[in-house]
């Protein structure tokens, strides 16, 4: 799944690269298929390595928040010492926090990501009062979106994954009959936006936690499908892992309806995930490269910033170059290490499990 996740990774940077001529699927339609691979990997993880949702949490934020931290620290260098940010200003950051409770808002978003999608729901005034806005507006002249406020706010999708990962342990457990149920009300619940008057149907759908549960649940069912999928050659996973491939590259040259497209997308993914892990779950360097897809994620508006700032030549192949390369670094220097840590925990509570259950079996009862 290595080089299916980074192309999500690499389509949401394109899509925030307004002098990129050629696009992959929007960025939007790239954060949603990374749900329904994350839900896949999330029932992959509970139903073997993590039994104990304790260090399931743990090791997920662990997972998630270093990396986070760290750029968030670059990033606000970047603007404060640069000022270097394509959505950000210190003129916002200082009208912001002239009000006490956007100010605390932001401090704890900016920190713990929790919450962060509901900053595109709210503006920012003259005055720094956050008010609310659910027209799906953009910014503006005259309009400080609340979400302009947070240094990495890419990362709003990191909340949405983090309150998946708090009811994951629950819902590994429960059937497939369950899930479903629960994902086709989470769709009607989707749906019932376009009724609503007065917010806007695209961010109903895209940054409100309870409309894109749903894709994290499409991942979960796809990994029932594990041991279907694990009965059929490798060869089948690496030709479906070349089509996704061309679909996510070469998605803006087919003509369909954008809600068709949508929804072809949700279902190729969903369906191809266990044939394309099976196929390369040992290869280890299509793991390594996998690996890329957060730190690319979550560095490419800071590289894009400088870029927008200081206007080098070639500036498309300076983003993209620059990102990777930033991205590489955080990889080997900062993720690789605490992930060997990780993995470690994991595996010394596996055997500390399996040493209770032996002693148990052989107590006098």
């Amino acid at each position: 799944m290595g080089m299916v996740r980074v192309s999500l990774a690499l389509a949401v940077l394109l899509s925030h690269l307004p002098m990129a001529t050629f696009k992959f699927l929007s960025g939007g339609l790239a954060v949603q298929s990374f749900f329904i691979v994350s839900g896949f990997y999330m029932a992959l993880v509970l139903d073997g390595k993590y039994r104990d949702p304790g260090l399931f949490y743990s090791n997920r934020l662990l997972r998630l928040f270093p990396t986070y931290l760290l750029i968030c620290a670059l990033g606000a260098v970047a603007l404060w010492v640069f000022n270097a940010s394509p959505t950000a200003t210190p003129e916002i950051f200082a009208r912001a926090f002239s009000d006490p409770v956007t100010a605390a808002v932001l401090v704890f978003e900016n920190i713990f990501m929790v919450g962060q999608e509901m900053m595109f729901w709210f503006t920012i005034d003259q005055n720094g009062a956050l008010v609310w806005n659910a027209d799906g507006a953009v910014p503006t002249e005259d309009i400080t979106m609340a979400w302009q406020g947070l240094l990495i706010p890419q990362s709003w999708s990191i909340s949405m994954e983090l309150m998946f990962y708090a009811l994951a342990p629950w819902l590994a457990r429960a059937g497939w009959k369950w899930i479903a149920a629960i994902a086709a009300a989470s769709i009607a619940f989707r749906l019932v936006g376009a009724q609503i008057e007065g917010v806007d149907y695209l961010l109903w759908q895209g940054r409100l936690f309870p409309t894109a549960l749903f894709l994290f649940l499409f991942g979960m069912l796809a990994h029932k499908l594990l041991p279907f999928a694990a009965r059929f050659p490798k060869a089948i996973g690496y030709a479906l892992g070349i089509a996704v491939l061309a679909w996510i590259v070469c998605y803006t040259l087919i003509e369909m309806p954008p809600m068709a497209g949508r929804w072809i997308t949700y279902f190729i993914i969903a369906l191809t995930t266990p044939f394309i892990f099976n196929a390369f779950k040992d290869n280890a360097l299509d793991r390594w490269v996998g690996d890329l897809s957060y730190p690319i994620y979550l560095v490419q508006l800071l590289t894009i910033g400088f870029v927008f700032t200081y206007e080098p030549p070639y500036a498309l192949w300076v983003a993209i170059v620059s990102t990777i390369l930033l991205s590489i670094v955080v990889l080997v220097l900062v993720e690789h290490p605490i992930d060997r840590w990780r993995q470690r925990r994991a595996n010394a509570k596996r055997v500390a499990s399996a040493d209770q259950i032996g002693t148990a079996s052989v107590a006098p009862l």
